[in-house]
């Protein structure tokens, strides 16, 4: 094994992979130090775009999964493997060859997770999905945005990174089971039902309170806290507890904020005049700057925050202390390419570049003890792989 991969813990990932909620799983597990190998068809995928921030520490191999050849280089590495992580389409892996059923048989101890949109036996089951699809039908969309406004997408890809981590703790969880059991275990995960997970008071209120869950802009629904203008910026607001409250109410010179607190939960009566509470905290922030305004809240124990741009993000001093800002070499190996570090503990050395297409296939053949004749028959060498 090469030296980049010389640090590997034992645990062999192999994907047949594509777009976000696949690499990012993987890519979660190569931060840990699981050996990631991508099952890379001759045509390749885009290297730009996500690919960069997705798959470092992971290695490519290009076989040719619609040829004999192809499919026995996959079953060899299969017998190898610990986990097979795959995002195709819902019936793709079975008629392309490497459904569980079949690499279950090759390597009875496989946790064999299969990522789709809504799942193997939802009556969506066939419809193509990507994280807009998953927003919107998971009703998430319609809650996003301001009242009277057209419902909103969430500024980043929640759904698909959603899933990729609950796919990540999945095949933890079944490793775990498979030291007790000795045998390995199929997931069927679907993008729908992890967005849908996050829905924490929605079924109650709409099947038991009769409510209509309606958008609130960036209010907190059920609790007091916003988004405030300043004079220069926004501001976010949550004053919680009724010692933040008193906090907020001395900091803007209103006395009268705590006249609609109360003593006791139900004596609170902020959220029924919350126009007109709001009306008078952003009367006071709106006259001052957003450093002034956090400054002053903090000081007076109000949680509270900048709305930060992504260039504030990115020059924030959290990210350097918490490890959280890291570069890894790009794909020509003479400059570096930006991506987000783990939050959780991963090797010290975990950030390598992401492969070429195939940059590995003569290595991993070697491994199972291959030669590039046998395993991509026809395809014939990967002309995109490192000499």
């Amino acid at each position: 094994m090469s030296e980049q991969h010389a640090s590997m813990p034992g645990l062999r990932v192999v994907t047949v992979e594509h777009f976000i909620a696949g690499p990012f799983c993987t890519q979660l597990l190569g931060d840990q130090g699981a050996d990631v190998i991508r099952v890379e068809s001759p045509a390749g995928s885009n290297r730009g775009g996500y690919f960069p921030t997705l798959n470092r520490n992971k290695r490519s191999i290009v076989v040719d999964l619609k040829s004999e050849p192809g499919l026995k280089t996959l079953h060899a590495l299969i017998e190898t493997a610990d986990v097979f992580v795959t995002n195709l389409g819902a019936g793709v892996p079975s008629r392309l060859g490497f459904d569980y059923e079949r690499l279950s048989q090759i390597n009875p101890r496989l946790v064999y997770a299969h990522i789709t949109g809504f799942g193997q036996n939802s009556p969506y089951r066939d419809i193509p999905a990507f994280d807009g699809v998953i927003q919107a039908m998971s009703g998430v969309m319609d809650m996003t945005g301001e009242p009277d406004g057209a419902p909103m997408l969430s500024g980043v890809f929640i759904p698909d990174h959603l899933t990729g981590l609950y796919a990540a703790l999945a095949v933890n969880n079944a490793l775990l089971r498979r030291q007790h059991t000795g045998h390995g275990s199929y997931i069927d995960l679907s993008m729908l039902d992890c967005l849908l997970s996050f829905h924490a008071t929605g079924y109650q209120e709409v099947l038991a309170e009769g409510k209509k869950v309606t958008r609130i802009g960036s209010k907190v629904r059920g609790s007091y806290a916003s988004t405030y203008r300043a004079s220069d910026g926004y501001v976010y607001l949550a004053p919680l507890t009724a010692r933040m409250w008193q906090g907020v109410s001395q900091v803007i010179g209103k006395p009268e904020l705590l006249d609609y607190m109360g003593d006791t939960p139900e004596a609170d009566t902020r959220l029924a005049h919350r126009d007109e509470l709001d009306a008078l905290i952003e009367g006071w922030t709106s006259q001052h700057p957003v450093a002034e305004v956090v400054e002053r809240m903090r000081a007076a124990g109000v949680a509270s925050s900048a709305v930060h741009t992504m260039e504030e993000v990115v020059a924030d001093p959290h990210l350097k202390v918490r490890n959280l800002l890291r570069t890894v070499p790009d794909l020509s190996g003479e400059g570096t390419f930006y991506v987000a570090g783990s939050p959780v503990p991963a090797l010290d050395t975990y950030a390598k570049r992401p492969p070429r297409l195939g940059e590995h296939t003569d290595e991993i053949l070697a491994e199972l003890g291959m030669a590039p004749a046998d395993a991509v028959g026809a395809m014939g060498a990967a002309g995109q792989r490192d000499g």
